[in-house]
């Protein structure tokens, strides 16, 4: 059932990493070999084995991407841009929290999180704009524990890029209401409310993640956030992306990744996709991109309509009906099911790195047209838009690129290591998942045999679609 990659135990970063201390991967002339054609979007995600995390994870994962300097987009010698999604560095905010005289061990609650706002510099009354979300925060019984501008330097940033720069904001918090289990859905309710009333864009609001987003290159990023270069800046898990825009104008608010996903394509079919979505009471970004709408899809299917990430990435990009006929009968009916009560919503060239809470899941197109390559390394997983982007001397095994149409997924379990799933133990749980919201295939025949009844959602922001609060 499992993908058979041996796993092992790895100990923490070691004095003797024969990379960390001679190979400077900004100025190295072995790493900035970049072509001078421009590519598709590139894309990275870097799992520690052991499930702890690092300051070395991040490090590759921003060397990946610079390797993959060629495929990204650039305006006038600036970068289209990039940007990545960590883990929350507990350890800086809990350095953060003594620092203002508050309990440092707060950064450790599952309840603690941590919100990078993007306030446009257009806005002629920033400290209102503050006052009001912090307003929003009372209201919902939240607590704020520490507000401040994000650590910047702005002589990183190109001239466009100064221009057009917002006003970037740190929070961070405690949310109290309701079980453990809602917390992200809190926060996701509360992004939607800050967005909806004022101008502000949500890089990431969350207790699990932080994003870090610019317009610009890699060097950019790395320069222009010091939390990226500080040693205690920890993560497990390091998701990236490198921006090429064929059909939007570059902007801070569009960098990946996203809330949910980095993606490197096109949806073909957007307007179904928005169309599809608003039925469902999905509250897309104004003037969205297709990424931006495709992750606010995913994260409304979480949120409320409590499906898993892999059933979310399952029910955007479902398998073709050719390949749906190869499968169980069993499987048939669920993806039968689904694709009528629910699309398929997203066809088109796309490959899709995705992270919710400790599961990540990574996509292909049918076609296999946006490729991802698999690879084993001493101390990771990856996932990347192209195999040469870890060293050959840490390779396990060589990359294998996921076929077309192909999903894995991973499951991380912290201090202890990472479970590794293909994508027919993928389709096995979409299969348990079901069985457990509907009771039996009996329901879904029976439900295939009448025309479907609209979905709605209702006041409190729940779906009329039977479930069980899967994670």
């Amino acid at each position: 059932m499992k993908n058979k990659v041996q796993f092992q135990n790895v100990d923490n970063e070691s004095a003797n990493d024969s990379h960390s201390s001679s190979f400077n991967w900004l100025t190295s002339a072995h790493t900035k070999t970049w072509l001078e054609e421009r590519d598709a979007c590139a894309l990275v995600a870097s799992v520690r084995k052991n499930g702890e995390a690092t300051h070395g994870n991040l490090k590759r994962a921003l060397a990946a991407l610079s390797i993959m300097g060629h495929r990204s987009g650039e305006v006038n010698g600036e970068g289209d841009g990039i940007g990545v999604m960590t883990d929350i560095p507990r350890v800086l905010w809990s350095q953060a929290l003594e620092q203002a005289g508050k309990p440092g061990w707060l950064a450790e609650d599952r309840r603690f999180f941590v919100g990078h706002l993007m306030i446009p510099n257009t806005e002629a009354d920033v400290q209102g704009v503050k006052t009001k979300i912090i307003n929003m925060l009372k209201e919902r019984d939240i607590d704020l524990l520490l507000e401040r501008p994000t650590p910047t330097r702005l002589q990183a940033l190109g001239k466009m890029a100064r221009q057009q720069v917002p006003h970037l904001w740190q929070i961070s918090g405690m949310v109290h209401n309701g079980p453990l289990e809602n917390v992200e859905r809190t926060l996701f309710d509360l992004a939607l409310h800050i967005e909806k009333f004022t101008n502000v864009a949500i890089a990431s609001l969350s207790s699990n993640v932080v994003v870090y987003k610019v317009r610009g290159s890699i060097e950019t990023l790395y320069q222009y956030f010091p939390e990226l270069r500080n040693p205690d800046f920890t993560t497990a898990i390091t998701i990236g992306h490198a921006r090429y825009s064929t059909n939007t104008a570059t902007s801070f608010e569009r960098v990946q990744p996203f809330s949910l996903i980095g993606h490197n394509g096109e949806i073909n079919t957007i307007a179904r996709l928005r169309e599809q979505a608003e039925m469902l009471g999905v509250n897309l970004v104004e003037s969205g991109s297709d990424s931006q709408d495709l992750d606010r899809l995913l994260s409304t299917l979480i949120h409320h309509y409590r499906f898993s990430l892999t059933e979310s990435l399952e029910l955007a990009f479902p398998p073709i009906l050719s390949e749906v006929e190869k499968l169980s009968p069993e499987l048939q009916t669920i993806y039968k099911y689904y694709r009528q009560a629910f699309g398929p919503y997203s066809q088109g060239p796309a490959g899709i790195i995705s992270r919710f809470g400790d599961e990540c899941v990574f996509s292909v197109d049918a076609l296999g047209l946006r490729p991802l390559w698999f690879g084993d390394t001493e101390k990771e997983y990856f996932f990347s838009s192209e195999k040469g982007v870890y060293h050959l001397d840490d390779m396990i095994v060589d990359p294998i690129p996921l076929s077309p149409g192909e999903k894995m997924r991973l499951r991380i379990h912290r201090g202890r290591n990472v479970e590794v799933f293909d994508y027919p133990a993928i389709q096995q749980r979409m299969l348990n998942l079901t069985m457990r919201r509907f009771g039996s295939l009996e329901t879904l025949n029976k439900r295939l045999a009448h025309p479907p009844l609209p979905l709605e959602i209702t006041e409190n922001g729940e779906s009329n679609e039977p479930h069980s609060g899967l994670g």
